[in-house]
């Protein structure tokens, strides 16, 4: 698959999990700062789409720890995101 293909993906799954709130994350995360995103970024956030938005919900908006997400590099830069925003 080719980096473009691999990316709209991505987008995809990211903006179409299936709860609003996990597609206003991980959506608007991955559409803000897909373009910055380094490879291992990518495959990384791949890893963290196959987590149920329950989990994914808890961690990013109840704050709720969760070792497996935060094994997750590219989980700290969500979080940073959503500092952000």
């Amino acid at each position: 698959m080719s980096n473009t293909d691999f990316v709209k993906k991505l987008m995809f799954r990211s903006s179409h999990r299936g709860t609003k709130e996990m597609d206003l994350v991980l959506g608007g995360f991955f559409k803000n700062n897909h373009s910055s995103l380094l490879p291992n970024d990518l495959d990384e956030f791949e890893r963290l789409l196959e987590f149920s938005d329950k989990a994914l919900t808890d961690y990013f908006v109840m704050n709720i720890s969760n070792s497996q997400i935060e094994d997750i590099g590219i989980a700290k830069k969500i979080k940073s995101y959503l500092e952000r925003q």
